[in-house]
């Protein structure tokens, strides 16, 4: 019988787990930092989303910016 219940990871991110795995593969691949992709990347754009804020355009251009500043 499949465990039922939220997936932690789908909560915090909005990615389930199997595809967070993927994620962290394609971080390997391309020399990316996966927890500044999961925490500064993922994260911000699932609050956004969450809070119905803009994610398209500007609101989008301007979460990158955030992110990309913390690793300057």
């Amino acid at each position: 019988m499949a465990k039922k219940g939220l997936d932690s990871t789908f909560v915090h991110y909005g990615v389930r787990k199997e595809d967070m795995a993927l994620i962290e593969a394609l971080c390997q691949q391309y020399d990316l930092d996966f927890e500044w992709v999961k925490e500064d990347l993922l994260r911000s754009y699932h609050e956004r989303r969450v809070k119905n804020q803009d994610i398209e355009g500007k609101g989008l251009e301007k979460l990158i910016d955030k992110a990309l500043q913390k690793i300057k």
